[in-house]
């Protein structure tokens, strides 16, 4: 059997410093899995379900790497995406998955709907990275003017 669980009282302090009450964190629930890489395959009865990379899901992100909070941070992107209508996988379809897919445009003219759901969640996840002292592709100011919270 597959194992799942919340998020920590830890993970959502962390998401709470991104999204603010954009997420009912409480609903959302990570599930442990034989694949590779996380995803999120949309709203399931109520919840946001995170498909996590079984070997590496830790007790608790938020005290993991860094590298480790900003994917949970980009998929909860995706778990907002498909609370507030997103299909994902069509979206999915439609974004691809090259590096591509990921690479937002720099322009601050750019607004966040004209960014594909890897494009949002990237944007998201770099936001986030350069608010713990990263070095990022722009600006907090660029972030906070494209970003929805």
């Amino acid at each position: 059997m597959l194992k799942t669980r919340p998020l920590t009282p830890g993970e959502q302090a962390l998401a709470r410093s991104v999204f603010a009450d954009a997420l009912p964190l409480d609903t959302v629930r990570l599930l442990a899995s034989p694949f590779d890489r996380a995803f999120v395959p949309g709203v399931l009865r109520g919840r946001g379900w995170i498909v996590w990379p079984g070997r590496s899901l830790p007790a608790d992100i938020a005290l993991s790497p860094l590298s480790l909070q900003a994917t949970l941070i980009h998929e909860l992107v995706h778990v907002w995406q498909a609370l507030n209508g997103v299909n994902l996988l069509l979206a999915k379809l439609k974004a691809g998955d090259s590096a591509a897919s990921y690479a937002y445009p720099l322009d601050p003219a750019c607004g966040w709907d004209h960014l594909n759901i890897e494009q949002q969640a990237t944007a998201v996840e770099h936001r986030f990275r350069l608010s713990r002292g990263q070095k990022m592709p722009a600006h907090s100011a660029f972030y906070d003017q494209l970003c929805p919270f």
